[in-house]
């Protein structure tokens, strides 16, 4: 099957438009939201990942070299990681596109 996105989009899309429908009424405005209001939302969209797929926080290579010289000189971005920034972007992303609704061009 042909995916134009990689398949973890399809697993984590869904599970920020139901956080975007559980935490902000219908006129959500992006002023109003508070970078602790993001923050548990990315936990709690994390939090859905890591139970329906518990590799995500259990990245052997991540604990492998994890407190070594060699990973203190550059950053090790392992799947905990990048899973939550790509539901960072996604989740931005979103509430840009909802915002931008209210505002005809």
């Amino acid at each position: 099957m042909h995916y134009d996105y990689p398949e973890l989009y399809y697993r984590i899309y869904p599970k920020v438009i139901a956080a975007v429908n559980e935490h902000l009424d219908d006129n959500c405005s992006m002023e109003k939201i508070t970078r602790e209001q993001m923050e548990k939302m990315v936990d709690d969209i994390y939090i859905k990942m890591v139970h329906e797929y518990p590799e995500i926080h259990e990245d052997p290579y991540e604990r492998k070299y994890r407190g070594r010289v060699r990973a203190e000189q550059r950053p090790f971005f392992g799947r905990s990681r990048i899973t939550r920034d790509l539901i960072t972007i996604l989740l931005i992303s979103e509430l840009f596109r909802r915002n931008r609704s209210f505002f005809p061009l």
